[in-house]
């Protein structure tokens, strides 16, 4: 077996395997849950690509297959899609003993997971990611949520899988902005926990090359960091595991904002992170260095850090989001490279950053 991390939480104990190789799915499948029925969701561009492959392979084990399929992206993660799975999956026969299968992307991960928590009131579910950002992130940490028209993630649940397998061979078929897409939640780490992993992605991306080998260590790294933060925290009880949505209040409203067509996930919270750095900055909270630092490494993996929106508007989105308390905004400040801060910021703060961040911005 090629990398594993063992989670080891309250409600239950999980592995996260790591290896192109079926056989080691198949030998932490069999430890992992008994049952002989799986429930395999995935979106259209996921289904062309992989699904028969997927699906024959169970099938070839002599397990009992059913499958689901919703629309790609943020706007399949809604309660039509959710509604549709529950009829599908009582439909094909999918009853308490039957395990889901989130087979795709980050919002295939979010979307299984809370069908999961909530069908009969909760089955067990395996994660198979087939994204960057939901193989170095979603994936890991039992969040599972859909979104609402007022905003992102809005309905959810904590609900660990029972299982992750993570197969980097599915990058192969990933175009160049989603693998870009999920480096940012991989910087993401760099900031807030390790200035060393700051210095090896910089170092990756001014060769402008990444290898299979770099690869398979980024999203080991990946897996442990964000592993070791749900372990102490696992349902953000006390604080620490908020940690993990640096740049994500902004990110989320810019997604909300442009109703999850503009941006990917990624890219928006590439363009939150360096917010949350600004906010940090005007509040002297970091020096101008550990901005630069920030703004470097996110050019360097060639994001783009501006947006034009209505300051306004955007405060009044980030004022709705779950982590904001009787109206008042929290934010995951950085301190320096590997150094963060949780705190609640005024609004006419906020407004004076958002209206500086970007030209053009009222």
């Amino acid at each position: 077996m090629d990398r594993m991390i063992t989670l080891n939480l309250q409600t239950k104990k999980y592995k996260i395997v790591i290896s192109q190789s079926e056989d080691d799915f198949f030998t932490a499948l069999k430890k992992a849950v008994k049952t002989n029925t799986f429930f395999v969701i995935t979106d259209k561009n996921v289904k062309k690509l992989y699904l028969k492959y997927f699906t024959d392979l169970l099938n070839h084990k002599g397990f009992n297959v059913k499958t689901a399929v919703i629309d790609e992206g943020e706007t399949g993660k809604s309660v039509e899609s959710l509604s549709f799975l529950y009829d599908k999956a009582l439909e094909v026969g999918i009853d308490r003993k039957s395990c889901a299968i989130a087979f795709g992307g980050g919002v295939i991960g979010d979307i299984t997971g809370f069908f999961a928590a909530t069908y009969m009131r909760g089955i067990c579910y395996i994660q198979v990611p087939t994204t960057l950002l939901a193989m170095t992130d979603s994936s890991v940490g039992g969040k599972t949520a859909i979104n609402t028209k007022y905003g992102k993630n809005i309905a959810g649940a904590f609900y660990q899988p029972d299982l992750v397998w993570i197969n980097s061979s599915f990058l192969s078929t990933l175009s160049e902005r989603h693998i870009k897409n999920g480096f940012a939640e991989i910087i993401k780490y760099a900031f807030i926990f390790d200035r060393k992993f700051y210095n090896y992605l910089f170092d990756i991306f001014k060769k402008g090359i990444t290898s299979s080998k770099d690869f398979d260590y980024i999203i080991y790294q990946s897996c442990l960091y964000k592993s070791r933060v749900v372990e102490k925290d696992e349902r953000e009880i006390t604080e620490l595991r908020t940690v993990l949505n640096f740049g994500h209040t902004f990110a989320h409203a810019l997604e909300t904002a442009t109703k999850y067509k503009e941006f990917l996930h990624g890219e928006a919270v590439a363009i939150g992170m360096i917010f949350a750095t600004a906010l940090s900055l005007k509040l002297k909270i970091c020096k101008p260095e550990t901005y630069k630092k920030v703004e470097t490494l996110l050019q360097e993996a060639d994001f783009v850090l501006n947006t034009k929106y209505n300051a306004h508007q955007f405060l009044s989105l980030m004022k709705r989001d779950k982590k904001s308390v009787d109206g008042n905004i929290k934010f995951v400040l950085l301190k320096d490279i590997g150094k963060t801060i949780n705190s609640y910021i005024k609004d006419d703060i906020v407004l004076n950053v958002l209206k500086n961040f970007t030209r053009g911005n009222k």
